[in-house]
Parts: C-alpha cells; sequence; structure tokens
C-alpha cells in the first residue's frame, strides 16, 4: 500500500512534501489525478486547490480523493490545511471524517517556526489571535475566528483531537501520542505537523531522484500574492542581485510581456509583480500567469519561482506541468522541485523574511 497526503493547494502540498523528504521519502505531487501513480516507496501529494472554493465544494473535492485513493490501494497519512486557517478548514474536515469513519483525527495548524501557536485551543500569529491579525483582511479569504473548536462548528467531534503546540517538541508529543493508542488516525495541520508525522515511517534508502537535470540559464521571479512582505523581498532581491522589477498590469498584458522578457535578455533574471493597486483576485491571476508564461515562452527561461499556491499551480497548467518531483526545502516553507525540465522554487504569499526571494534566487541560479 503506498501513502499520500493531500493539501488545498500547490504551495501546501510542497510545504507537506517537505516533512516526507526529510523521512527520506521520495515525494511527487500530481497536480491532476491522471498523473497520480502509485509506486511503492513514493509518497504522492494530491492538491484539490479549495484553498478558495466554496465549502460544500471543498467537502466533494476532498471525499473524490479519498474514494480515489481507495481504488488504488492508497492510505492517507496527513491532510494539509492552511496554518492560519484559512479556506474552507471545517468542510474539509467533515468530509475526511466521512470518508474515513474508523478513524481519529489529529488537529493542529501550528507552525511554530512561523509565528503560529496554539495554546488553549486559540491560534496565534506572533502571540495575537489569528482573527485580531491582517489575515483577518485577507482579501479572498479572511479569517474570522482564532477558537479552534468553534471554528470547526460540528466537524469538531469526539473523534477528533484539538492539539496545543507552541514549540516542534509538542507537535512531535502530540503525534506519538496519537501513534501510541494503536487505533487508525490521520493528522491535519500545517506543514510542521507533516514532519513528526512523516517520521515515524521514515525510509531508510537513499532518495532516488528520477528527473532529468534542468539546464542552467536565466531565472523568473514571480509574485501572484498581495501579501505585503513579497515586495520589501523583491526589493531585497534588487538590491543585492540587481534582479530588475517589472509591474504586471491587467489592463496591458503585451506591455508587461516585452518588459518582462527584456529583463531577462539584459539582466538574466527579471521579477514580475502586480501593482500595489487592489485588483479583483481572478483577474490578477489571469495576468500574472499570461505574463510569466508569455516571458517564458519569449525568452526559454525554464527556471522558475512562484510565490502564492494558487499561481504556482495555475502558472503549472499554463505551461503544461502536471507532476512535480519534490527536491529540497530551502527554508521552512520554501521548496524546490522540478518536473520535465522545469525547475521551480514556490512558498506561500506570506511567508520568509528579507531575505528570501535570494535563497531563492540562488538556489534556482546554482545546483543542477
Amino acid at each position: 500500500m503506498s501513502d499520500f497526503f493531500l493539501a488545498d493547494d500547490l504551495s501546501g502540498a510542497l510545504d507537506a512534501a517537505a516533512g516526507f523528504h526529510r523521512a527520506g521519502r521520495q515525494v511527487e505531487v500530481a497536480l491532476d489525478a491522471g498523473a497520480w501513480t502509485t509506486r511503492p516507496g513514493v509518497v504522492t501529494g494530491v492538491t484539490t486547490e479549495t484553498r478558495n472554493a466554496r465549502p460544500e465544494e471543498a467537502a466533494a473535492s476532498v471525499a473524490k480523493v479519498i474514494e480515489d485513493a481507495g481504488r488504488r490501494g492508497a492510505r492517507l497519512v496527513f491532510k494539509k490545511i492552511d496554518s492560519t486557517l484559512r479556506g474552507p478548514v471545517a468542510a474539509e474536515l467533515g468530509a475526511l471524517l466521512r470518508a474515513l469513519p474508523d478513524a481519529r483525527v489529529l488537529f493542529c495548524p501550528a507552525n511554530p517556526a512561523a509565528g503560529r501557536t496554539v495554546r488553549g485551543g486559540l491560534l496565534q500569529v506572533h502571540g495575537m489571535p489569528v482573527a485580531e491579525t491582517e489575515f483577518a483582511r485577507d482579501p479572498v479569504c479572511p479569517v474570522r475566528e482564532s477558537d479552534l473548536r468553534r471554528l470547526l462548528g460540528a466537524a469538531a467531534t469526539d473523534r477528533v483531537v484539538i492539539a496545543d503546540a507552541e514549540t516542534e517538541a509538542d507537535l512531535g508529543r502530540a503525534v506519538a501520542a496519537m501513534d501510541s493508542a494503536g487505533r487508525p488516525w490521520v493528522a491535519v495541520g500545517s506543514g510542521a505537523l507533516a514532519r513528526p508525522v512523516a517520521a515515524l515511517r521514515p525510509e531508510r534508502e537513499n532518495i532516488a531522484a528520477g528527473s532529468p537535470v534542468v539546464a542552467p540559464g536565466a531565472v523568473l521571479m514571480i509574485c501572484g500574492s498581495a501579501h505585503a512582505a513579497n515586495r520589501a523581498q523583491a526589493a531585497e532581491l534588487a538590491r543585492l542581485r540587481r534582479v530588475p522589477v517589472r509591474e504586471v498590469s491587467p489592463a496591458d498584458v503585451a506591455a508587461a510581456i516585452q518588459a518582462g522578457s527584456s529583463g531577462v535578455r539584459q539582466a538574466g533574471a527579471a521579477s514580475l509583480l502586480l501593482g500595489a493597486a487592489r485588483i479583483e483576485p481572478a483577474i490578477a491571476l489571469s495576468a500574472i500567469v499570461r505574463v510569466a508564461a508569455g516571458v517564458a515562452a519569449e525568452t526559454g527561461v525554464r527556471r522558475l519561482f512562484v510565490t502564492g499556491g494558487e499561481t504556482a499551480f495555475a502558472l503549472c497548467g499554463a505551461l503544461g506541468l502536471r507532476a512535480l518531483e519534490y527536491r529540497a526545502e530551502l527554508e521552512p516553507g520554501l521548496a524546490l522541485a522540478v518536473g520535465d525540465g522545469w525547475r521551480l522554487a514556490v512558498k506561500p504569499g506570506g511567508f520568509g523574511s528579507a531575505g528570501t526571494w535570494v535563497r531563492a534566487f540562488d538556489a534556482l541560479r546554482g545546483g543542477e
């Protein structure tokens, strides 16, 4: 029986993949059902892309994947959710409980390395209840509740253990306690929770990397996230590596493609950012993906950094990528993956420090 895990977006799937990769497992992330292969020793990540879906749609997607997994003989070992509780978390948990009626659930969104902790059943970001932070003002999926039991509502049945965690060690102890009970269970939480889950069944053999080497060349940095930290990170990259920043206007995609392509040809790299003005999310997503795909087609660039899981998934679709092989965790939340001749670094929008874009750029430009 092969193992698989679920995530509600691509950056989350890659974040969870890091834990299994650390445990010596080869990890592939399937971007559509046809790309899901069940091979011994390989852990498959499946993204439902339901972070911004309606609750009933998200629940149906989770149920369908678990049903499909049963036909494949695959076992669900982890369900990744956003560490700030964005998305239809309660609906997806409810679907999981219905699909696996004999399983208990360990629920904990804590990611201590990113300042996200659970204390007394309350999710906090750097010591502040999440519903009182900037995540409450998320333009697409605002977080209105910090109390985990109230947020989960009817999904918080007696089969769900809600764990407090303020450190990585707390997460490890919660996993060990669930596993020691000797009953079927599934962990639901942040990428940090995936690490102790994966460590329960490590692979002792070396990871076999099967994807071909990616040819060296230029780098394209793409920001599809509205999180303000990314503009500062792009500015730091421009300062330290002289990577030009090109703003993308949905009103003139052709001009943005031309500007981005010029940057790649002249400097060997370019950063694409949406303008600071608030734009309808669907229009912004379409524009940044069309520009990034256009620059790739114009310049032949095959090394991409993408911030924002929804953007990364949409861009992979535009480029014809159906699966990614996980390669490395460059820092918490920042993943390096390869697929079909492409080399990608991906991170969630709200993650990272001032030097995150620099580290992603250096990893993409160097190596294989």
